[in-house]
């Protein structure tokens, strides 16, 4: 099973820096994607990220304070839930309390 995680920030990137580490250790099946390591050198950054939202419906979006409004992990968010019924969103909150996340 592909899994993409979504990140921004350097907080939320250390976060999914671990989870790509960790999910194949606890989840044998999983292959995780993660654009800070796994575009090759030379490639079009917009290009893979674009490949992988399209070709991937489970995503683990990392979330920060620092990032919580971000534009580019709302964008992903909406990319990976292209397919309601299909697609699988999960928010992973760092220093956050589920209280404080709020509809943008």
């Amino acid at each position: 099973m592909k899994l993409f995680i979504s990140w921004s920030g350097e907080r939320s990137k250390a976060l999914a820096l671990a989870l790509r580490d960790w999910f194949p250790l606890v989840l044998h099946y999983v292959e995780p994607w993660l654009s800070e390591a796994d575009i090759d050198a030379g490639q079009r950054w917009a290009d893979a990220v674009a490949k992988e939202l399209d070709g991937c419906n489970f995503g683990v979006v990392c979330i920060t304070r620092e990032n919580i409004g971000s534009p580019w992990v709302l964008f992903e968010a909406g990319a990976l839930a292209k397919s309601l019924e299909g697609s699988r969103v999960i928010p992973l909150l760092l220093d956050l309390d589920f209280r404080e996340v709020r509809a943008c």
